[in-house]
């Protein structure tokens, strides 16, 4: 039964309760009301173990009937490909960055679980990955010339497609390096943004088994003798055959697989390893990120998992202690998708995510 269909079901036991007594049937009345109005409040995600027949029943439908895509032309003239729902009497807008590698239709159950709340939605596929322009000939290769093209590809998609709406107001939803893009933003674009949500930032990356230091001096010796499109050490193209035990990023069997398979049906939005160059980048863009957080004024969520291992923890808690206005959650046991993360823990995400943009609404 559908959460809101559950919440009606109560509201009406509550009502026929009510003729019971003159001085209940008050409370129950009230009570009833209540739960009418927050029925679509109460709508709960799809839990994981029903996740896979969902996903073709209800949310996939809901995503192409709800929302409308198309094509922006970003910085140098890359094809950026973007969706977007729209909707009548809205509290706020919420844009979504996401992180590498990742596409469109992953955030499909995202949208669908947070159908009910007043928001209008739109995201977009970075540069280089899902069905946006992508920088090589080879298209598994993770490269991007610089992260000042992906700011300006989000700060020309909010001016052009997201801002004629003129919605009252603006959020940002972010993953790993959609935070450092959108970070990044933030400071170049001051009074824009309402709040900005930033779910396991990319501030530190993980660079193991080599030293920060020892990684640096390779990647900058390596893009200077012109190797910034070769994959890193270690890797290679997007695997459709790679396993769910041994990966690092989420602890849901059931949207891991779940993942690989819109990848195999929908081909065209698969990434493999990043490239030297996007290394670089990064490491440069982390570094401005971080040292920006003092002068950042919009009221920032951080969201970790507490076993994250690809992103750096400290790095994410000292960011958030050098901003004027920054609240910082933690996930006991969680990994580095929150999003994508087991029902438990994702569960506790999406609330989080509701209190933030409900308080700054």
């Amino acid at each position: 039964m559908h959460p809101s269909r559950q919440a009606e079901k109560i509201a009406g036991f509550v009502l026929l309760r009510a003729g019971h007594g003159l001085k209940s049937r008050g409370k129950s009345l009230c009570l009833a009301i209540i739960l009418l109005l927050l029925a679509p409040a109460l709508a709960l995600a799809v839990p994981g173990n029903r996740l896979a027949a969902a996903f073709d029943s209800t949310i996939l439908p809901y995503f192409t009937t709800h929302f409308t895509q198309g094509t922006m032309r970003g910085a140098l003239g890359v094809p950026i490909h973007y969706a977007k729902r729209e909707i009548a009497g809205e509290k706020a807008a919420v844009v979504i960055v996401d992180g590498r590698t990742e596409y469109i239709l992953k955030y499909a159950e995202l949208f669908y679980d947070l159908r009910d709340m007043p928001w209008s939605f739109y995201i977009y596929d970075q540069r280089g990955q899902g069905l946006s322009g992508r920088m090589l000939k080879d298209r598994q290769k993770g490269y991007a010339r610089s992260f000042t093209y992906y700011v300006a590809d989000l700060e020309k998609f909010i001016r052009t497609v997201v801002r004629p709406k003129r919605h009252r107001r603006l959020f940002i939803l972010s993953h790993s390096m959609g935070g450092t893009v959108a970070i990044l933003y933030a400071m170049e674009n001051p009074g824009i943004l309402n709040g900005i949500i930033l779910c396991s930032p990319m501030l530190r990356i993980n660079t193991a088994p080599y030293p920060l230091v020892v990684a640096r001096f390779l990647t900058a010796v390596i893009t200077r003798l012109g190797g910034g499109d070769l994959y890193v050490f270690g890797g290679h193209p997007y695997n459709p055959a790679r396993k769910f035990d041994g990966n690092e990023l989420t602890h849901s069997r059931a949207r891991f697989e779940l993942n690989k398979r819109i990848l195999r049906q929908y081909p065209g939005d698969e990434l493999g390893s990043p490239t030297f160059q996007w290394l670089e980048d990064s490491f440069v863009a982390m570094k401005e990120a971080r040292q920006g957080a003092g002068h950042l004024e919009t009221p920032l969520l951080v969201l970790e998992g507490d076993d994250d291992t690809v992103v750096g923890r400290k790095a994410e808690e000292e960011f958030c202690r050098r901003a004027p206005d920054c609240t910082l959650v933690h996930f006991p046991g969680g990994w580095h998708e929150l999003l994508m993360e087991k029902d438990s823990i994702r569960n506790a995400v999406l609330e989080q995510i509701k209190k933030f943009i409900a308080a700054h609404q």
